[in-house]
């Protein structure tokens, strides 16, 4: 029976272990770059969508927190790739090279210089000088070719993709956590109203809602809501809620985001002189008869004013003529508009009877943005490391020289390299020949 023979080195072929395969496709570029494809996309269509909508379809989603879980692991597994042959790089660089291997380099430059050792300075402490003219920290080494100078400037530069990589890593971390332990809903109330946040498990009660008109009446007033929230009831927030002024507690967030006039309307029956009050939002229906007539309202008008054309409009947020505006619906059918002023009744004509309708006052209501995102302080702490990630990537660029002198040649030679920017290595090169050249000419 023969005997199988082994093949050479480079026909035996072991396979890399599957697990190592995963890592592999996991950290890989490619996988990064659909990720952060299908990232934008969303993100795209999501600026197009009510927020409403996009909340809870797409930010709170499995599958979009999905993506960001695995976008996340591509930049883990790709920085932990990447940290070491940058270390080596930036903080152990090879500081001697050779004559030829100076002479190759894209930039470099021989200056033709006899080494006299009566002279007050030889070759290699010109070339110092002129490296530390151009602040460049220079060590002096010892090679196999004798003495050489080397300068670097800008080696924490390597580190900006990486640092780059963690503000998006903590930003996309952030997210997550955000999207899986917070929530956002709108809401809001009067004087004397509360309204009670399910996502937080919090009621908040408003005890005062004051407005304060600007000097000038066409600038959107400030308004000032003093609340209290509660859990279970015990208060764990009191506090005024303002533009600019939200209220804070455990990681949520109550913004003021705008506010409504809400004409009070009375409606009486002149017949039997039953009459009720209530406060009404723009949209609710103003029940006249139990036949389903109503008023639709429409617009509240601070100051209320009509154009030529008879289209109504609001001169400024000054209330000095308070009017509501509304639709009159009766049998199914629009049968005309009302505008009500204050304390002038409007008077329906019904089956039953005549009914009054008439705004009596109005109130102030505030409206709140509630948010809860515990991953708020990873997002800025990524956002500033993006700051500076970037800045290291493209403002501190390294760079890289290197002076030996060849007793055979008698030159000087002097070689650069830089990490991305060619231009800025030339640039400096050419300070460098013009400092040694001036001191030449001492």
């Amino acid at each position: 029976m023969a005997k199988e023979t082994p093949g050479t080195p480079e026909q035996q072929q072991t396979p890399d272990n599957p697990v190592r395969q995963i890592v592999d496709f996991l950290g890989s570029m490619q996988l990064g770059i659909i990720l952060l494809l299908i990232l934008a996309v969303v993100s795209i269509y999501a600026t197009l969508t009510p927020y409403e909508t996009v909340i809870d379809n797409v930010y709170h989603t499995w599958w979009f927190l999905g993506i960001m879980g695995f976008a996340s692991l591509n930049l883990l597994l790709c920085t932990v790739e990447r940290i070491g042959p940058l270390k080596r790089q930036a903080l152990n660089p090879n500081r001697v090279m050779k004559a030829d291997t100076i002479r190759k380099m894209q930039v470099s430059r021989a200056f033709n210089m006899k080494h006299d050792k009566d002279a007050e300075y030889d070759p290699l402490d010109i070339a110092a000088s002129a490296f530390n003219a151009n602040g460049l920290k220079v060590s002096v080494e010892e090679g196999p070719e004798g003495t050489a100078i080397f300068g670097e400037r800008g080696k924490y530069g390597y580190f900006g993709s990486i640092v780059t990589h963690l503000s998006l890593l903590l930003i996309l971390l952030g997210a997550m956590y955000g999207g899986l332990t917070g929530f956002e809903a709108r809401n809001g109330g009067w004087a004397g109203g509360n309204f009670f946040v399910q996502e937080g498990n919090f009621r908040v009660d408003i005890h005062d809602v004051t407005m304060v008109q600007e000097d000038d009446p066409t600038v959107r007033p400030r308004v000032y809501t003093d609340m209290t929230v509660s859990r279970a009831g015990s208060p764990i927030y009191e506090g005024t809620v303002a533009i600019n002024e939200p209220a804070r507690f455990e990681g949520t967030t109550i913004y003021h985001s705008t506010f409504m006039y809400l004409p009070i309307i009375t409606v009486r029956d002149l017949e039997t002189g039953e009459e009720r009050t209530d406060l009404y939002f723009e949209g609710d229906r103003v029940t006249i008869d139990d036949q389903g007539n109503y008023i639709q309202i429409m617009q509240f008008f601070p100051n209320f004013s009509m154009r030529p054309d008879g289209t109504p409009v609001n001169v400024n947020y000054d209330p000095q003529r308070p009017v509501t505006a509304g639709i009159l619906v009766e049998n199914g059918q629009r049968s005309g508009s009302v505008f009500m002023q204050i304390n002038e009744p409007e008077i329906i004509e019904t089956a039953a009877g005549e009914i009054e309708v008439m705004m009596t006052d109005f109130d102030v209501a505030a409206v709140f943005s509630i948010a809860k995102n515990l991953g708020r302080p990873w997002l800025f702490i990524g956002s500033v490391l993006m700051v500076v990630g970037l800045y290291m990537s493209f403002f501190l660029f390294p760079r890289r020289f290197y002076a030996v002198y060849d007793e055979k040649k008698s030159q000087l030679l002097i070689g650069g390299r830089g990490y991305r920017n060619r231009l800025g290595i030339e640039q400096v090169m050419e300070r460098i020949e013009t400092e040694i050249q001036d001191r030449e000419e001492e």
